[in-house]
Parts: C-alpha cells; sequence; structure tokens
C-alpha cells in the first residue's frame, strides 16, 4: 500500500522540475547538434546543344547518254560532191568561156564538146554515165577502191602504182618524179657513179611533201582538206575561190621570225610568192589533140614541155603574188593561133629559205628580168633556137619574172605545132605524147587572159644587199 502513495508524488516532482529548467533558460528547448562533415562525389551534368542531321531520301532521275551513230562518211562526200569543183569541172570550163575572154573566142567551140569534160569524178559511158564515181580518186590497188581518203598514194609511197590525186593533177606529179644530174659545186660538173653514169637527184624539193632529208614525206590529204576535195555544197568557178588551206593555218604569224623579210614584206607579199621555188608550166599544149574528129575520136593533152624553173608575180587582193603561165596553140588548116593565160598558182616546190638572204632578196630585187624589162621593154619567156630545132627559155635565168601593165606586149613568146595530128590520134592513149612530132609554128600570142589576179603596179626596184652571210631565216 506505502508503494502506491509515492508514486504520483514523484510523477508530480519530475514536471516541475523540468517546468522550472524551461523557465530557467529563457522558456526555450535547449537543444545540443553535432556537425559531421562527409566529402560527397558528385557528378555535373551540363546540358550541350545537339545538332540533329536528318536524312532525306530524295528521288534521283537517272539521266542516261545514248551515243549517237557516226555519219556515213560516203553519205555527206555524195551530198555535196555533185557541186564541187571536182564534180563539176567548172575550172576548165570556167577559163575556157569566151565570157571570161579564154580560148573559146580562138576556136569557137563549144566546151561541152570537147574532150575536157570527161572528168574522172563521173562515168562515161553505159549505165552510169554522168553518175559519180568514188574510185577515180579513192584506188590503193585495184581489187580495193574507195578506201578512207588517207590512203591516197603518193608515187614515192605507192605500194601498187596506184597514183590517187596525181592521176589528173599531173604538174604536180612531174614536180615530184622529174629528176636532174647531180652536180659538184666545188667544180661545177655533173656528179657520176663508178660505172660513169650520172646520179640523179630530185629537179625540185618540198619541205611538205619530199621524203627526208629534205621534207616530211607529207601526203596530199595533209593540207587538202575533206571540205576542200569533195565541196561544201557551194559552186566555185576556182580553187582559188573555193575553201582551201593557208599557210597561216599551220605558221602562225606571231610565231614568225623576225627577219628583215618578214617586217618588210609581210603585209604586202604572200608566203607563196617568196618560198615556193619555182612553179611548173605546160607549155605549148596542142589544143587540137582534145577536140573530137570527124569520127568523134579525140586524145589526151598533153604540152610540148613539162617546165621548171620560173615563178611569175602577179597583184592579187592587194599583194605581190606568185602565178604561173600556160601557152597553147590552136590549127585551123595551115592558120596557127596562140593562146596564153596567166592566174595565180600554188608550186608544190617549197623551200624555208634559210641560209643566205642576198640571195633570197635578190630573187626580186637583183634581177635579170626586171634589169632586161627596164632597158629594152622586154622580157623573152621563150624563143626558137633553129639550130637545135627547140625552144629555149631564157626567162628561167632570172626565175622571178614580174608581169608589168604592159605584159602583153613585153612578153615575148615563141610557139611549137604537132605536124602529125592524125597518128597521134591513131596511137594507144598512153603512146600519143610519144608519137608527137613538134615543129616551129610562130612567135607571138594572139589572145592574153588573165583571171583572179592583176599586173603589177611597178616593177619591184633593184639594188644591191649585203646582210651577214650566213644570215639565218626561219
Amino acid at each position: 500500500m506505502k508503494n502506491k502513495t509515492n508514486l504520483p508524488i514523484l510523477v508530480f516532482c519530475f514536471v516541475m522540475s523540468l517546468a522550472l529548467g524551461i523557465v530557467l533558460t529563457g522558456c526555450q528547448p535547449r537543444v545540443v547538434e553535432k556537425i559531421v562533415t562527409q566529402e560527397v562525389k558528385v557528378e555535373v551534368t551540363k546540358e550541350v546543344p545537339v545538332e540533329v542531321i536528318k536524312t532525306v531520301e530524295v528521288p534521283v532521275e537517272v539521266i542516261k547518254t545514248v551515243e549517237a551513230p557516226l555519219p556515213d562518211p560516203n553519205k555527206e562526200a555524195l551530198a555535196v560532191l555533185e557541186t564541187s569543183l571536182h564534180g563539176t569541172t567548172s575550172g576548165k570550163a570556167y577559163f575556157y568561156s569566151k565570157d571570161q575572154g579564154g580560148m573559146e573566142l580562138l576556136t569557137g567551140i563549144p566546151y561541152e564538146e570537147l574532150k575536157c569534160r570527161e572528168c574522172h569524178t563521173r562515168y562515161n559511158m553505159g549505165d552510169k554515165k554522168e553518175q559519180i564515181r568514188c574510185e577515180g580518186c579513192h584506188i590503193t590497188a585495184p581489187e580495193a577502191a574507195a578506201p578512207p581518203m588517207a590512203a591516197l598514194k603518193l608515187p614515192q609511197y605507192a605500194d601498187t602504182g596506184a597514183s590517187g590525186c596525181l592521176s589528173c593533177h599531173r604538174r604536180q606529179g612531174f614536180e615530184i618524179v622529174a629528176q636532174k644530174p647531180k652536180v659538184d659545186p666545188t667544180t661545177n660538173q655533173p656528179v657520176t657513179d663508178s660505172l660513169g653514169n650520172p646520179v640523179m637527184v630530185p629537179l625540185t624539193t618540198d619541205v611538205h611533201r619530199s621524203p627526208a632529208p629534205a621534207g616530211k614525206a607529207m601526203q596530199c590529204v595533209n593540207c587538202h582538206s575533206q571540205t576542200e576535195i569533195h565541196g561544201d555544197g557551194n559552186e566555185y568557178h576556182s580553187l582559188i575561190e573555193s575553201p582551201s588551206v593557208k599557210c597561216v593555218d599551220c605558221h602562225k604569224i606571231e610565231n614568225l621570225s623576225d627577219n628583215p623579210a618578214h617586217t618588210q614584206h609581210g603585209e604586202n607579199v604572200s608566203c607563196a610568192a617568196c618560198h615556193v621555188q619555182t612553179v611548173t608550166s605546160c607549155y605549148g599544149c596542142h589544143f587540137n589533140v582534145v577536140v573530137p574528129d570527124e569520127n568523134g575520136k579525140a586524145g589526151s593533152e598533153f604540152p610540148y614541155k613539162r617546165f621548171t624553173g620560173w615563178k611569175f608575180l602577179v597583184k592579187r587582193d592587194g599583194k605581190y603574188d606568185l602565178a604561173n603561165l600556160m601557152a597553147v596553140t590552136y590549127s585551123e588548116g595551115d592558120e596557127t593561133k596562140t593562146f596564153a593565160v596567166i592566174a595565180p598558182n600554188f608550186g608544190h616546190t617549197v623551200s624555208n629559205l634559210k641560209g643566205d638572204m642576198n640571195k633570197a632578196c635578190a630573187q626580186c630585187h637583183d634581177n635579170a628580168n626586171v634589169k632586161a624589162y627596164n632597158e629594152t621593154g622586154k622580157i623573152v619567156l621563150t624563143r626558137y633556137n633553129p639550130e637545135t630545132k627547140a625552144l629555149e627559155f631564157p626567162a628561167a635565168a632570172g626565175v622571178v619574172v614580174p608581169v608589168p601593165q604592159d605584159y602583153q606586149q613585153a612578153f615575148q613568146l615563141a610557139f611549137m605545132k604537132i605536124v602529125n595530128l592524125a597518128d597521134v590520134l591513131a596511137a594507144e592513149p598512153a603512146k600519143q605524147e610519144a608519137t608527137a612530132i613538134w615543129e616551129y609554128a610562130k612567135d607571138g600570142v594572139d589572145l592574153w587572159q588573165m583571171l583572179f589576179a592583176e599586173p603589177l603596179d611597178k616593177m619591184p626596184p633593184q639594188m644591191q644587199f649585203n646582210f651577214p652571210t650566213p644570215t639565218p631565216m626561219p
């Protein structure tokens, strides 16, 4: 019982003690804090802007390249060949016609009645008569007609004997195949071999068509383009009018050497006038050979002589330019009529003229023909020698023959004629030239013609040169 009485008293005493403590501490409970420090690793993540690349599929149109078929060269050629100079042969008809002051004025025979018009570019008889033929030019072997143009052959390269372009362009063929005896420059005597036979060398050389070392062994088609040979669809009267290669197409003006000839004459003299060594003239053809007789038979033209060793100077397009002279006879009974034509012409005898500039300039400016003209008013081109019964060509001594204003009176020419025309026509074509017997006909020209050119307005002044020798002339 005693224990139960004391419990409330103890509780009361505890409560009172607690209250008294609160009062003594400002009525705030007393809190004892214990600070505990601990290292904590914290990862800090920084937000970085990220560029999001999205791939979008776009439809792509596939372009296919289709190669067009190459044009047929045969069809291209035939499309324009009809109007080309080879197709029309109008070059011959143009210079012959009376409208141009040609030989028709002497003969009175229309061009259509002459054998000349039967050109190799057309068939002459049979079902194909007057049709264009390709194999007239494109021949390398009898069994292989019409190869590519580049296969045309020159004689020094031929493997079958076919001559391509030269089957008709015979003056050019003469330039290539003609030879002369080699002369020793120290003794001026012919050089002979071990058997005593004369050593022969080419009569003319050319830096383009001659074999090495004289030239680069180029062929006709290296300069004469397909457009020139097949035509361009237009009709022309001459190669001079039609598109053709020019020296400056390869030899650019800005690359020429700065020598006195180029600087002095570059604007008033053509390249050919100086660089071509000579032209080849078919002098003295007897026209009656190509005129059909009463039976319709005619022969092929050939001259009294193929002569090289001179070149003529005319004025063309404001420049001194190269020309040639062709002379013809025509017989009517006992009467012989004579004709001569001068026209621009390019000889395939080009030289680079390296060496002695004095000699090069002297072609025109220390010239025997000009001196003869200044002294006598005459230049003797050809004359008959009764002792040899042959023609001489004295103008060749001066090489260059300038054509003066009064050339019709100044130029002196002699002519020969065939006296056995019937025998010539009766002979095989290949033997007609050898069958002909020539005799003196007359002096003087009955009819002159000049085409695509005019005489010089003045003759070249004569002077002596003393350039350092040798002088390079690239």
